[in-house]
């Protein structure tokens, strides 16, 4: 089939992932690319794009733009991976006798103007239980529960050369953007052992944790170096994720990583607690797990070999664009 992905090509990006594992599939899948110049990539093309992007006539002009190429494209399916897409450009889609659907890769707090919720595509699939049950029984929306994947071409354990191991070892670490609440919860390990892979931080967030922060952000293969050499990986989520879990989840477990996450109610449905995966509820209980399990080689590598086999069985790209064709009858 012919598959059209809206999003950015950078590394790790869920537009990416979908690509090419539909390319690895043997789909032909292509992207409706953006403006260059709009990526996020960097803070002052972040800066622009958030002044630009939110002019009403350009805002349109942006979606149409998107619409005309998958259009002129003709593919059997549009993924959206963008909450922004005008209600106006899928309908033009949905005209053209294209299936449409969106896969929101974010927690609810970032849908800002909610596009999504009035735009007519064939599905929605969202990340988390609850915002599921809340848009489907309550604004009567077509929307699945579809959690996110890790991809088996970079999501896997790695043999570390001697380098890369005084390069990316350490005791505890994580790969992400950083804020007060998780820069809050991590500070129960200041004075660990502790290295703080992601973007950089914003001048004004103080925290006596900026010292083990890389200023490196690791994607796909280096982020499997990252997660292999690192005895524990903390996954600490977005307050945004009511029930759902953040890529990280799946990411950290395909690379064969002994991860410790924050405590969500659907970790239960992906992970068993404990033999695939350990979880957390407190501050004062994640210092305590790290404390243990730094000290029990052991079930460290048990619980981390047994959450990789059920990542890749169970959790992966490939399997999601499954459920994708089965929901829009492809």
């Amino acid at each position: 089939m012919k598959i059209i992905v809206t999003g950015y090509d950078h590394l790790d990006s869920l537009a990416r992932n979908l690509k090419v594992s539909l390319r690895a599939l043997g789909h032909t899948a292509e992207y409706a690319h953006d403006w260059s110049w709009l990526h996020y990539e960097k803070p002052i093309r972040r800066f622009i794009a958030g002044m630009v992007l939110r002019h009403p006539r350009f805002e349109l002009y942006r979606s149409q733009r998107i619409a005309r190429q998958v259009i002129l494209n003709q593919p059997d399916l549009f993924i959206s991976v963008w909450s922004w897409l005008k209600p106006e450009a899928v309908q033009q889609i949905r005209d053209a006798g294209i299936k449409a659907v969106l896969v929101y890769p974010d927690h609810i707090a970032n849908l800002e103007r909610q596009y999504a919720l009035l735009a007519p595509y064939h599905q929605l699939f969202f990340k988390d239980p609850f915002a599921v049950r809340m848009f489907r029984e309550k604004a009567g929306l077509a929307i699945e529960y579809l959690p996110e994947a890790c991809n088996p071409m970079w999501h896997k354990p790695v043999e570390l050369t001697e380098a890369e191991r005084k390069r990316y070892g350490c005791d505890v670490t994580t790969a992400s953007s950083m804020y007060p609440y998780r820069m809050r919860i991590l500070e129960c390990l200041e004075g660990y052992d502790l290295k703080l892979w992601g973007p950089a931080w914003s001048s004004w967030l103080n925290s006596p944790l900026r010292r083990n922060h890389t200023g490196v952000d690791v994607r796909e293969h280096e982020k499997a170096k990252a997660f292999s050499a690192a005895r524990i990986v903390v996954n600490t989520m977005h307050y945004a994720e009511i029930e759902g879990v953040n890529v990280r989840t799946f990411e950290a477990a395909g690379c064969g990583a002994f991860q410790i996450a924050d405590a969500k109610p659907a970790l239960a449905d992906l992970f068993v607690p404990d033999q695939e995966i350990v979880t957390f509820a407190s501050r004062a209980e994640l210092k305590d797990k790290v404390d243990y399990y730094l000290g029990h080689e052991p079930e460290r590598q048990r619980i981390a070999q047994a959450g990789q086999l059920r990542a890749h069985r169970d959790h992966t790209y490939a399997q999601r664009i499954q459920r994708i064709f089965e929901a829009v009858g492809l």
